[in-house]
């Protein structure tokens, strides 16, 4: 089963560096000004400060909402440090065409930060945290401090300081195994501290975070090491996974509601690929049986996900022709009648990999235009479709951020398939985690 439903969302094509996007509309970003790291080189190995800068930069470039400009000499010249708020001058900063300015200092190994809005006139001095030396851990202070401020001058929370899941495919080392195996992978959202989270020497794949207030276990994904496809449930800190879901034959492609009631996934227990889904309780446990929730003859259903009030559904199917995404009503088991799937996505061929955005307003999916998937974004409330990627390279398997405006995918290639970071304010997605091996299924943790 696993290798049909394949055909429908992990298709090989030749890899292209070059990454484009056009999207129907772009929002203006708000030019700000990140001034040198000031420090005493005496005080602290001064080898990560450039790192620690760039890494802020990176967050509030990749925010969505502004843009970092270049540092100016004459402008460094007016920070006066270390009381830099009592020296600021506004009448040079009124003069520029930023709207805030951040100074940012380490003083006896303290990392501080104070947030300038010229427009009003004011400022804001973040709390200190201490630098411990080890790049890893003051680089996750460094994101938090970004959404903070984020928080502050936009009233969205970053994703900054948020984790990604993905499944990472190698070439099998030891010749007595399989040609390929994989595993899944957890990074931060810039793609920097990466690190294996299984370790089953087997083949891995569809990851997912479980909703904070689930008790069971942090993360979620399909392996195959007995044979058959099976879904099993983890934890970050020991990753010895568990079968979560109990049934017959294969099991793959799950999604978790947002609310955490229940998961949807594909099983061949009654016979052909349908869409199944599962009542879970507060620890995540499994409540009564799965249902079937759809099937249909001589066809193959594939990847779904929720609406964020778990009321509905979207999934893949092929019962009509080509693959395509449906819409449909996810019900109760005491339904006398099963709900029936409207068409979705009607532009295009081959249309899989949906993800319904946290707010509700959109679904992004991939899809074949001119012989190339490219990720496209379907509008619920004025029922249009259209294309946020337009490059020659393919991609699949989109996942919205909690924040319904960034957006991670992989790239598909015979040689790499990487991931890459967007979102609508930005006309270029970013390429995160260059690293070996090939990522795919990429998902944000939640809130």
């Amino acid at each position: 089963m696993w290798k049909y439903i394949s055909l429908l969302l992990l298709p090989f094509f030749l890899f292209s560096q070059e990454l484009e996007v056009r999207l129907p509309t772009r929002s203006s970003l708000k030019p700000i000004y990140l001034s040198n790291l000031h420090t005493d080189p005496s005080q602290y190995d001064w080898r990560n400060f450039e790192e620690l800068r760039a890494t802020f930069e990176f967050d509030l470039n990749a925010g969505g909402y502004f843009a970092v400009a270049s540092r100016l000499d004459d402008l460094e010249s007016t920070f006066r440090y270390p009381e830099v708020r009592a020296a600021f001058n506004l009448a040079i900063w009124k003069k520029q065409p930023y709207s805030h300015a951040i100074s940012i200092q380490v003083a006896q190994n303290r990392f501080s930060a104070v947030v300038f809005d010229i427009s009003k006139g004011t400022s804001k001095k973040y709390p200190e945290f201490a630098l411990s030396g080890n790049l890893d851990s003051d680089r996750r202070h460094i994101h938090r401090l970004a959404d903070a401020i984020h928080k502050d001058l936009t009233g969205v929370e970053g994703i900054a300081s948020l984790k990604i899941l993905y499944a990472k495919r190698m070439k099998n080392p030891h010749a007595d195994g399989p040609e390929w195996h994989s595993e899944i992978w957890v990074c931060d959202s810039d793609g920097a501290n990466a690190r294996q989270v299984t370790n089953e020497k087997g083949y891995c794949m569809s990851p997912g975070f479980f909703p904070k207030e689930k008790e069971g276990a942090d993360f979620y994904y399909v392996t195959e090491k007995n044979g058959q496809s099976k879904i099993c449930r983890s934890r970050l800190s020991d990753a010895k996974g568990e079968v979560w879901v109990s049934l017959k034959g294969n099991q793959l492609l799950p999604s978790v509601s947002q609310k955490g009631n229940q998961v949807a996934f594909i099983t061949d227990a009654a016979g052909r690929p349908d869409l199944f889904v599962q009542n879970i309780d507060s620890k995540g446990d499994p409540i009564g049986k799965a249902r079937q929730l759809f099937s249909a003859p001589r066809a193959t259903q594939a990847s779904s996900t929720y609406s964020p009030d778990g009321e509905q559904i979207a999934f893949v199917s092929d019962k009509d022709g080509p693959p395509r995404i449906y819409l449909m009503s996810v019900g109760s088991p005491k339904q006398t009648s099963k709900p029936r799937p409207a068409l979705l996505t009607k532009k295009n061929r081959e249309n899989t990999s949906p993800s319904w955005s946290p707010d509700g307003t959109k679904l992004a999916y991939s899809a074949k235009l001119d012989g190339v998937r490219q990720i496209w974004i379907y509008d619920f409330k004025t029922e249009e479709e259209y294309p946020l990627t337009a490059s020659p390279e393919n991609k699949e398997n989109p996942a919205w951020a909690p924040d319904s405006l960034h957006l991670i995918y992989n790239t598909e290639g015979e040689d790499a398939c990487e991931l890459y970071l967007v979102n609508v304010n930005h006309p270029e997605p970013i390429l995160i985690n260059k690293t070996s091996g090939q990522k795919r299924f990429p998902t944000w943790e939640t809130r």
